[in-house]
């Protein structure tokens, strides 16, 4: 009896061992990772994070390309830009830094007649030290800005009037490194509904009524500024003829573009043109004119036209992609037309500024520019013309 209960010990020992060590083999090789599954989980030194090569796997190439060029933009950490002498445009530049922390915009206010002569110097010794000009950019030597728009809602067509290429073809149509993205309706000018009733001047063929003689004061253009621009605008739009013409009304040029607001403004000459629009207002502001009106075609054919210059090797060629892109996309046109308020944008989704008959791209059917190669051509003509209307004076 003994032996059998000893025998029967001893069987189920055994078995608890044998259960015992088949469970200890079986952890032992769950818990051990196999030469291959080691080697599966370490990483080449060259290899992505699994998750960010998932998250790039789910982006589209612009989008790689886009963020890439962020941070190299943010190790260049700024970007060089000459423009307009007037304040507000660094106010536009500060929502470009908040928009990129870490791109810092260096501005230079200063006009074109002195950025122009600066820039081609230090081109032809050879230097590149800025990346845009804002506003102008004479003849400059260039780089292709067609190379530097990443963002595909900056070249859908359907975001801007007349289409993206026309920002080219407005500038001139082979001149890639400049790209138009305002544009102000032209011809225009002023008449003193305070001297001449309103609705009494209809159309610019009006205004050659032998009445309104001696009633026109203009800013001289004999030299750029607004008159010039303004009797450019007219040339391109209504001819030569219409020009000799107008010129018979026995115009008064004024250099002096305050002297030339408060003439008009006091009811001394009825009719201005090239009169600056800003210091009207304040004569406005002041009750010294109290109507004024603004004579324009039904639909202006003739544009203004503001473009930003890329120059030739930008210093830093990444800020300046993204500035690029940030500033012809929408939020750019936005705070641009907002801060600015002179012009209204080429976008389709930009509203219109702030500004009181500021004519729209409804009123707009394009066909010159004034800075196509025809208008740029025309300048000394109308230069010429100005000077023999002061020497008559």
């Amino acid at each position: 009896m003994k032996t059998a209960m000893r025998r029967k010990w001893i069987a189920i020992m055994t078995c608890l061992a044998v259960v015992m060590l088949t469970a200890c083999g079986t952890t032992s090789q769950t818990n051990s990772p196999s030469p291959q599954s080691a080697t599966s989980n370490q990483q080449s030194p060259t290899s992505q994070p699994a998750g960010q090569a998932t998250s790039n796997a789910n982006k589209q190439d612009w989008e790689i390309e886009w963020e890439k060029t962020i941070e190299l933009a943010k190790q260049e950490g700024e970007v060089t830009i000459i423009g307009s002498a007037q304040t507000d445009r660094e106010d536009l530049m500060r929502e470009f830094e908040k928009a990129y922390p870490g791109i810092k915009v260096k501005y230079f206010g200063m006009s074109s007649s002195e950025s122009g002569p600066k820039i081609q110097a230090e081109q032809q010794q050879g230097k590149y030290l800025t990346d845009i000009v804002l506003e102008s950019g004479g003849a400059a030597q260039t780089d292709d800005i067609h190379n530097y728009i990443i963002l595909p809602e900056v070249k859908d067509d359907k975001n801007w009037n007349y289409g993206y290429e026309k920002g080219f073809e407005m500038a001139q149509a082979q001149y890639t490194g400049q790209f138009v993205y305002a544009n102000l309706a032209f011809p225009y000018l002023f008449i003193n509904n305070d001297v001449i009733p309103e609705g009494e001047i209809k159309t610019f063929d009006d205004l050659l009524d032998p009445k309104y003689k001696g009633k026109f004061i203009i800013n001289d253009f004999s030299k750029l500024g607004q008159g010039h621009v303004m009797m450019t605008a007219l040339y391109m739009s209504k001819g030569e003829e219409f020009i000799n013409k107008l010129m018979a009304q026995e115009p008064i040029l004024v250099s002096d573009p305050r002297q030339v607001a408060e003439w008009f403004a006091t009811g001394k000459y009825a009719i201005g043109i090239g009169v600056d629009s800003s210091t009207l207002g304040k004569y406005k502001d002041q009750g010294i004119v109290k109507k004024v009106s603004k004579l324009e075609p039904e639909k202006s054919e003739y544009v203004g036209s503001f473009a930003l210059t890329l120059l030739k090797n930008p210093p830093h060629p990444n800020a300046t992609k993204v500035f690029l892109n940030w500033f012809f996309g929408k939020e750019g046109q936005t705070h641009f037309v907002n801060i600015v308020q002179d012009y209204i944008s080429r976008r389709t989704d930009v509203p219109l500024p702030p500004v009181e008959g500021m004519r729209g791209w409804d009123k707009i059917d394009y066909k010159m520019s004034s800075l196509e190669q025809k208008t740029i051509d025309a300048r000394p003509v109308i230069s010429e013309i100005g000077a023999k209307a002061k020497q008559a004076k």
